[in-house]
């Protein structure tokens, strides 16, 4: 009696001779028409983050009486330390951005 080496997992011998696998391909058969929908579709999604979020900020600040919040200090990377400022520094800090140029104080 012959007897074959079979892996105890039950797994059979591997096939060397076809080029076909057995498993199928998990990549999608979209047409370019299609791909093109779906990138505009991730633009118009991406797009809606960077007009909501700012807007809830501005809409804080203008109507529900918030105030812009001002930068406490500054990190250096290279020592990996916090500087905190005093508050003469960070109202200097605070008139020269260019935000406070472009929006306003408020």
């Amino acid at each position: 009696m012959v007897t074959q080496n079979i892996p105890p997992n039950g797994a059979g011998p591997k096939k060397t001779g076809s080029s076909e696998s057995s498993y199928k391909s998990r990549s999608a058969n979209v047409s370019p028409e299609q791909l093109k929908k779906i990138r505009g579709f991730q633009m118009m999604v991406a797009g809606a983050v960077f007009l909501i979020v700012p807007s809830l900020e501005l809409y804080r600040r203008l109507y529900s009486g918030g105030e812009r919040r001002i930068q406490q200090g500054e990190f250096s990377p290279a020592d990996g330390t916090r500087k905190e400022w005093e508050e003469e520094e960070k109202i200097r800090h605070f008139k020269e951005s260019w935000l406070t140029r472009l929006f306003g104080e408020k």
